[in-house]
């Protein structure tokens, strides 16, 4: 379970079935449910959980095909990823 001191936002789906997902994927989503941010590029998101870009881009792809994130384009033309969830 996520330490309590993370700001995940309330009532997420995904948390009821927080052990079915590996460690990996545990960070990931725990960084896509800031309460503060819905969207996140690579460079936050490896920031937020410390995975290398390789094990980020698999992780990444595996929640994609689990359909839990999604992506889009921010403003600026950045790829970003999302919980389904939250972002639609």
């Amino acid at each position: 379970m996520p330490d309590a001191t993370e700001k995940i936002a309330p009532n997420l789906k995904w948390m009821a079935e927080f052990s079915q997902f590996d460690e990996t994927e545990q960070k990931l989503l725990v960084a896509l449910s800031h309460q503060k941010y819905k969207w996140r590029t690579k460079d936050r998101l490896s920031a937020a959980t410390g995975l290398t870009l390789e094990d980020l881009n698999k992780t990444l792809e595996d929640l994609m095909r689990k359909n839990v994130v999604r992506t889009s384009i921010s403003r600026n033309k950045n790829i970003i990823f999302g919980l389904r969830e939250r972002v639609g």
